[in-house]
């Protein structure tokens, strides 16, 4: 009997112990008796289960990442080149997780994997080694996605959020040609843009010359009426002054001469002293407009 109510107590110790069970934040758990899920999901918290008869599984059910290392895959020309992956995953369908995987993440991997690399492979085998080698990662890892996120989801029980290229190994025997095809493909892209580059700068430069020499018909336009209407007025001055004091206009205007023509410098004029340009300024210079009128 003084052994009874210790056992009593050691059984009830057990079985509260056995009861009782915590979820950490960023999982969840399962319920199964026998293999068989009874309940798929539960949260975080403090939660309680039929002791040594139910069995608790807890998963992640934060974003999960996998690496999977280079795989052979051959190209549509015949090159066979090792591609590597990653991938972003999910759980979101916890019975089936379980079930599939008994909840173990290396296990969901593992099965994973090689579903994803199958639809590589198909999507490699369709296009060229150099097509592969400048695809953009998001365009072939979009299109393997799209080929497998519904059967993953089906039998995992996981959503696939994103799956990118990693590594891109291509046979050594052809990436000397691959580089040198890519190179020349390259060279014609970027000698077409200068071509359109110098077309489209031969067009701004001939329509910057036609504005400019309208713009130089337009300033030698105004300038000639400008001058034109100078000389205009300069004839009417020209004429009042000779009407006022012809005299005097002559010997201006021989002295005018006398400046245009020795303007440049060096210049040397000889005249004789009876001719008619001397005669002129020296009876110019004596004429009685020079001297007091008498009053």
């Amino acid at each position: 009997m003084k052994y009874a109510i210790p056992i009593v107590v050691i059984v009830l110790a057990l079985l509260l112990g056995n009861s009782i069970y915590v979820v950490g934040a960023g999982h969840a758990a399962v319920l199964s008796r026998l293999g068989r899920v009874e309940a798929a999901g539960v949260g975080p918290g403090l939660h309680f289960k039929v002791p040594f008869v139910q069995n608790v599984t807890v998963y992640d059910t934060r974003e999960l990442s996998s690496q999977a290392e280079p795989g052979d895959c051959k190209t549509r020309d015949g090159e066979v080149m090792r591609v590597g992956f990653h991938v972003r995953w999910q759980v979101t369908d916890p019975a089936t997780y379980f079930k599939a995987t008994s909840a173990d993440e290396l296990q969901a991997i593992q099965q994973m994997e090689p579903l994803i690399r199958d639809a590589l492979r198909k999507e490699v085998a369709g296009r060229d080694l150099s097509a592969v080698l400048v695809a953009s990662n998001h365009d072939i890892g979009a299109k393997v996605r799209g080929d497998v996120s519904g059967a993953i989801r089906r039998k995992l029980g996981i959503e696939i959020l994103d799956i990118g290229i990693g590594r891109v190994l291509p046979p050594e025997n052809s990436l000397a040609s691959v580089y040198k095809r890519m190179t020349a493909e390259a060279q014609a892209a970027a000698g077409s843009v200068r071509a359109e580059g110098d077309a489209a700068a031969a067009a701004v430069r001939a329509e910057g010359d036609a504005q400019n020499q309208q713009v130089l018909a337009d300033a030698n336009q105004a300038a000639a009426a400008v001058r034109g209407q100078g000389d205009a007025e300069a004839a009417k001055i020209y004429a009042a002054a000779s009407a006022k004091d012809p005299q005097f206009f002559r010997y201006w205007s021989n002295l005018e001469a006398w400046r245009r023509s020795f303007s440049g410098g060096g210049a040397v004029v000889v005249l004789d002293k009876g001719s008619a340009f001397m005669q002129a300024v020296d009876a110019g210079a004596t004429s009685d407009s020079t001297a007091p009128k008498k009053h």
